[in-house]
C-alpha cells in the first residue's frame, strides 16, 4: 500500500495511512474542548493541576487518529528532557509510535545542525557544557566584575540575542550600571572570541546557528519545513526571544501551532524568559484562538484557595467545598535549625508506614536553606533527595566525593565501583551511581572527563532514585507535585527576596500549588546572616493564605483539640444515634479519603474495627485507642478525623 499525500505541505494524510485508534485518556469537559478544538493556531492557558500534559498528548493523538496530522511530521517542544520523556512515553502508550521529534529546543536544534554539517561533509560541532568554567578563566581580566554577576548578565544578553554593543548601549546600563555594563560587554566579546578560535558552541549558540541556517539557507529551510508541519509547545511562558525567533523560523508562514502556558507560573524573567510572548500571542498570530483550563484536578479545595490567595485572586472554591480536605497548617520556630528539626518531626508524624517518603516534599526559596535542612535530616536519619542541581553540589560531603573522583585518572573505574558499594542512600549514592554510569559509557574514563561530563547534566539527571523526602527550590519544583508539601522559610527577606519583583509572588503561588492533599507552612523568627542572628518577620503573603481558609490556620498540634471539641459538642445530640448510621459514615469517609490520599483503606481504619467504633462511640483519643488498639502514631494521624466523622450529625 502506498502512502498518500505524504509530500503535501498541508500535512494531511489519507484514510488508508491513519494510525490505529489510540487509547485516549479520560478528559473533563474543558479538557475535551481543548483536545477537540480545530483552532489553529491555538493558545491553551492552563493553570496548576489543569492537566496540560494530558491535553497536549491527547490532542496530538486525536489529530493523528483523525488524519489531520502525520505523527512523523510532529515537532513537540518542551523545556526539560524529563518533560520530553514523559510526553513521548505517554504518546507511545496511546499507540502513537512513529513520532517526528519530541524534545527541548536545544536538543532539536542541535540534531538539525549536526545533520546539516554531516550532509556537507563537515565535523559535528563541539558543544561547550556550560559557560561558567570558561568565564571563570576570563573574568580575571575584568576586576570590576564578580563571576556571579558576569554569568547572569551574559546568560541574559544571549537569551535576548543582543550583541555586546547592543547590551552596553541599551539594557545593560539599566540592569547593572554603565561601568559594569561596559565590563560585561568586553567579557562577552572575549568569550565569543574564545569560542570562535576553538570551534565551540554553547547552548545559546546552538539556537542562534539553527535560526540563522533557517533564514539564510533555502535548502536547509525547505528540508525542515517539509519534515516538521505540526507544532506543539509546552510552558510557553518560559520562552525567551531567541527561542521564539527559532520557533517562528521553523513554522514559517504556516499556522499549525498549539501552545500551552500559564502566565501565573512565569518565574524565569531573571533568566531572560519573556512572558509577554504568551500574553501577546494573538498579536504575533492574529488568527489564533484561546481556550482556558481553570479546573484544578490536583489539589484539594483548601489548597486551591490558599494558592489563589497568594495572588490576591478570588477563588472558584465555595465555602462548602473549602471544608473538604485538610486546611493548611503552620508553625514558627526560634531559629532555622529548629525549623529544620520541626519539619523532620512533622514529616515523621504524618507519614503513613505504607507510603513512600517521596510522597513528601520540602520546598524553599534558596539552595542554602535546603542544604541546612538536608544536614539536619541526615543527622536525624530521615531519608531525602535533592531535586535541584545547585543544592546537591554545594553539600560538603558531595564536594568531597566529587573532588575525590575528579582527582583520579588511571583507576577511575575501580574507584567508581568501590564508591558505588560504599554508599547505601542519599546524594553520595547518586553521585557514585553517576560515576559508575560514566565509567561504563567511556572506555577511557578519567577524573577530568567525569568533571566535564557532570557539567552537562540537568537537575533531573541528578535525582536520587531511592526513597526519600524531596528537597527542591521553588524554581525546581515547577512542573512537579506531591501529596504532602512543606513550604519552609516563609519570611520577609526570603519570601519575597525582592519586594518589588512580581515574580516573587508567582514563585510562592507555584510552591503552594504543588501540594495535593497536605500543606504545611513554616518560618523562623531568627536566621543566621553573616554570622549574626537576624530577627525575622513572617512573609506578608502568609496572612493572605490564613485569611483565605475556611477556618484560621492552626498549628498541626492544635488540630487534634479542634476535632475533639467538635466531637464533644455533638455528643449529647448523637449519643443515642443509630449505630448503623455511624458505621456507614465511617465507611464512606474511609472510601473517599483513601482514594483522595491514594492509600489503602486499612491505613485509615481496618474494616474489622468499623463496627466496634460505631457501637462504642469514643469521644477522645484515649477512648478510641481502647476500642481499636491502634498505635499512638496512627491515632495522632487519623484519630481526630475518625472522631469528627462519628460526631457529625
Amino acid at each position: 500500500m502506498t502512502e498518500a499525500n505524504i509530500g503535501d505541505e498541508s500535512g494531511s494524510v489519507s484514510l488508508n495511512s491513519r494510525a490505529p485508534q489510540p487509547d485516549l485518556e479520560p478528559l473533563s469537559a474543558e479538557q475535551r474542548m481543548a483536545v477537540e478544538s480545530n483552532g489553529s493556531p491555538l493558545r491553551i492557558l492552563a493553570g496548576p493541576g489543569a492537566g496540560k500534559t494530558r491535553v497536549l498528548t491527547n490532542r496530538i493523538a486525536r489529530r493523528v487518529f483523525e488524519g489531520s496530522a502525520d505523527a512523523r511530521r510532529v515537532l513537540a517542544l518542551t523545556f526539560t528532557r524529563r518533560a520530553a520523556h514523559e510526553l513521548r512515553s505517554r504518546l507511545i502508550k496511546m499507540g502513537i509510535r512513529d513520532l517526528g521529534a519530541v524534545g527541548t529546543f536545544h536538543s532539536t536544534a542541535l540534531a538539525q545542525i549536526r545533520q546539516h554539517r554531516a550532509d556537507q561533509g563537515r565535523r559535528a560541532p563541539t558543544v561547550l557544557p556550560g559557560r561558567r568554567p570558561v568565564l571563570t578563566q576570563l573574568v580575571g581580566d575584568f576586576p570590576k566584575l564578580q563571576l556571579k554577576t558576569a554569568t547572569i548578565e551574559i546568560d541574559w544578553l544571549n537569551s535576548q540575542n543582543l550583541t555586546a554593543d547592543e547590551y552596553r548601549n541599551g539594557p545593560g546600563k539599566l540592569r547593572v550600571g554603565q561601568s559594569q555594563a561596559n565590563e560585561v560587554a568586553h567579557l562577552q566579546s572575549a568569550f565569543a572570541s574564545y569560542k570562535s578560535k576553538r570551534g565551540l558552541l554553547d547552548f545559546d549558540d546552538i539556537l542562534v546557528e539553527c535560526t540563522n541556517l533557517l533564514k539564510s539557507d533555502k535548502a536547509f529551510r525547505d528540508a525542515q519545513h517539509w519534515v516538521f508541519r505540526h507544532f506543539f509547545v509546552d510552558e510557553f511562558q518560559d520562552l525567551n526571544r531567541v527561542q521564539f525567533d527559532l520557533l517562528t523560523s521553523w513554522i514559517g508562514d504556516r499556522t499549525d501551532l498549539c501552545i500551552v502556558g500559564d502566565p501565573d507560573q512565569a518565574i524565569y524573567g531573571w533568566n531572560g524568559a519573556d512572558p509577554s510572548l504568551l500574553s501577546d500571542f494573538c498579536n504575533h498570530f492574529p488568527s489564533a484562538k484561546t481556550i482556558s483550563l481553570v479546573d484544578n484536578h490536583r489539589s484539594q479545595p483548601q489548597i486551591i484557595r490558599a494558592a489563589n490567595a497568594v495572588l490576591e485572586r478570588s477563588s472558584p472554591i465555595t465555602d462548602e467545598q473549602a471544608t473538604l480536605g485538610e486546611p493548611p497548617t503552620t508553625n514558627s520556630f526560634a531559629s532555622e535549625e529548629e525549623e529544620a528539626v520541626g519539619i523532620a518531626r512533622y514529616l515523621r508524624d504524618i507519614r503513613l508506614p505504607e507510603t513512600r517518603w517521596s510522597s513528601h516534599a520540602v520546598l524553599a526559596r534558596t539552595n542554602e536553606q535546603l542544604e541546612l535542612i538536608a544536614g539536619v535530616f541526615g543527622r536525624l536519619q530521615l531519608p531525602y533527595r535533592f531535586r535541584s542541581q545547585g543544592g546537591i553540589f554545594r553539600l560538603p560531603e558531595v564536594k568531597d566525593l566529587v573532588d575525590q573522583l575528579c582527582a583520579t585518572d588511571s583507576d577511575f573505574s575501580a574507584l567508581a565501583t568501590d564508591l558505588f558499594d560504599e554508599f547505601d542512600r542519599g546524594p553520595q549514592k547518586r553521585i557514585s551511581e553517576l560515576a559508575l554510569q560514566y565509567a561504563r559509557e567511556n572506555f577511557h574514563a578519567s577524573g577530568t572527563g567525569f568533571r566535564n561530563w557532570i557539567r552537562t547534566l540537568r537537575p533531573g539527571d541528578l535525582d536520587y532514585q531511592g526513597d526519600g523526602v524531596d528537597l527542591a527550590t521553588f524554581h525546581s519544583a515547577k512542573g512537579l507535585e506531591w501529596p504532602s508539601v512543606v513550604v519552609a522559610g516563609l519570611e520577609q527577606g526570603l519570601v519575597p527576596i525582592s519586594a518589588n519583583n512580581p515574580e516573587e509572588r508567582r514563585l510562592l503561588y507555584v510552591a503552594v500549588s504543588r501540594a495535593q492533599h497536605k500543606l504545611h507552612l513554616t518560618w523562623a523568627r531568627t536566621r543566621q546572616r553573616g554570622g549574626m542572628a537576624e530577627n525575622r518577620e513572617p512573609s506578608p503573603w502568609l496572612s493572605l493564605i490564613e485569611a483565605s481558609t475556611q477556618h484560621p490556620i492552626a498549628s498541626s498540634g492544635d488540630l487534634t483539640a479542634q476535632y475533639l471539641a467538635k466531637a464533644r459538642n455533638h455528643l449529647d445530640a448523637d449519643l443515642h444515634g443509630d449505630v448503623a448510621i455511624r458505621a456507614q459514615r465511617l465507611r464512606e469517609w474511609i472510601d473517599q479519603t483513601a482514594r483522595a490520599r491514594r492509600v489503602e483503606p486499612s491505613a485509615l481504619l481496618p474494616s474489622h474495627l468499623i463496627a466496634a467504633v460505631a457501637e462504642n462511640f469514643p469521644v477522645s483519643l484515649s477512648e478510641l485507642a481502647e476500642v481499636t488498639g491502634l498505635g499512638e502514631t496512627r491515632l495522632r494521624r487519623v484519630g481526630p478525623e475518625i472522631l469528627e466523622v462519628i460526631a457529625t450529625e
